[in-house]
């Protein structure tokens, strides 16, 4: 349970109907339960407002507290919903930042896996297999049948959950989480405050092959393997997803900057680069070498073609396919991609030609 009073200091929000008599006098006494959607909220959970697709949602809601910007403030007042009178009204400068806050504190009250709070002790369990030479911080988790190969690192206050495990020489940060099953190979680096999702692997061979050719025919007869002898380096606060792969370099490192997001089912190449704060989206995949600068997004099922860079706090569209480099800021689409714009006018061309098509017959 959790109270008003918490809520409106989570989201920094103010009461903007306390002159109606039901919700101002549920502010002191209304006990909540959960976050939830507006169209599933009940009267005692608190849900948000943030989006005019929302609309039919609000007007329907039985939502005990409704969070919403302070853009939307007067146009619910002169609207003269029920809710108005019946629900706590809270508004905020950004709704949905404060919505993240929110859930980062009722995570603390009402998850097993929110491992925001240090862990007091440790607690390793006996079926887990620990080389001697491994080196543990205070109070670390170690899960059941999880194997820690010869010299590996956990910092202080890292969780392992089942079924993991960690190759010679890998590194686990500080406070980082490794959710069941997933796979560090050997001198992989994982630094502070990072948590990787269930199943994901990291530091396994890039997908790298040079051809055998008949010397005769000159037609390719194999293909001889390139072992990769580089490693996966993730900066500080990264977050993974669950069954994403990223690959070890060839020679040098493939790196996850600071702060990045990932999600399931990613693929990373070798070698690849993805810069400070950027968030890459579900089924996306960046061939080798490839890199993103500072803060981009890249859409779902978006794709990098080898070596292309994405310059800082760009964007790309689901489904894109960048086979050339574009400059910081740009907003690219299509396949391949192209600035949103050239995009655009292409799809308006298509369609007039499939218009005039239809007339001519």
């Amino acid at each position: 349970m959790f109270t008003v009073a918490q809520v409106s200091k989570w989201c920094e929000a103010q009461m903007v109907n306390a002159e109606e008599a039901i919700p101002s006098a549920l502010f002191a006494s209304l006990a909540l339960k959960r976050l939830s959607t507006l169209d599933e909220a009940g009267p005692n959970d608190v849900a948000f407002f943030f989006s005019k697709h929302y609309q039919a949602d609000l007007m329907s809601t039985r939502a005990g507290v409704i969070i919403t910007g302070l853009a939307f403030v007067e146009p619910l007042r002169a609207a003269n919903l029920p809710q108005w009178k019946s629900s706590i009204i809270l508004a905020c400068e950004d709704p949905y930042s404060s919505m993240a806050r929110a859930t980062a504190e009722v995570s603390k009250l009402l998850s097993t896996h929110d491992h925001q709070v240090p862990i007091e002790k440790s607690e390793i369990h006996p079926t887990a297999i620990i080389d001697p030479s491994v080196q543990l911080g205070k109070n670390v988790k170690i899960g059941a049948f999880s194997v820690l190969e010869a010299g590996v690192k956990i910092g202080d206050g890292a969780v392992i959950y089942p079924h993991c495990y960690l190759g010679v020489n890998s590194e686990l940060g500080e406070g980082s989480v490794l959710f069941p099953k997933v796979t560090l190979y050997e001198k992989t680096v994982i630094g502070r405050h990072c948590r990787i999702h269930a199943s994901t692997v990291i530091g396994g061979d890039g997908f790298g092959y040079a051809p055998k050719t008949d010397p005769e025919t000159k037609l390719t007869v194999g293909h001889y393997k390139i072992y990769h002898l580089g490693r996966v380096v993730l900066e500080d606060d990264v977050e993974i997803g669950s069954g994403t792969t990223v690959d070890r370099g060839t020679f040098g490192d493939t790196i996850i900057r600071k702060g990045a997001k990932i999600d399931n089912q990613v693929q990373v190449g070798h070698n690849v680069e993805i810069g400070e704060g950027s968030v890459v989206c579900g089924c996306a995949g960046l061939a080798g070498s490839s890199s993103l600068g500072k803060f981009v997004i890249m859409g779902p099922q978006a794709g990098l073609a080898n070596k292309v860079h994405i310059g800082d706090y760009s964007m790309m569209t689901s489904y894109s396919a960048a086979t050339k480099d574009f400059p910081a800021h740009s907003e690219i689409g299509g396949y391949p991609a192209r600035p949103m714009k050239e995009h655009y006018k292409i799809l308006a061309i298509q369609q007039k030609l499939l218009r005039e098509r239809g007339r001519k017959k």
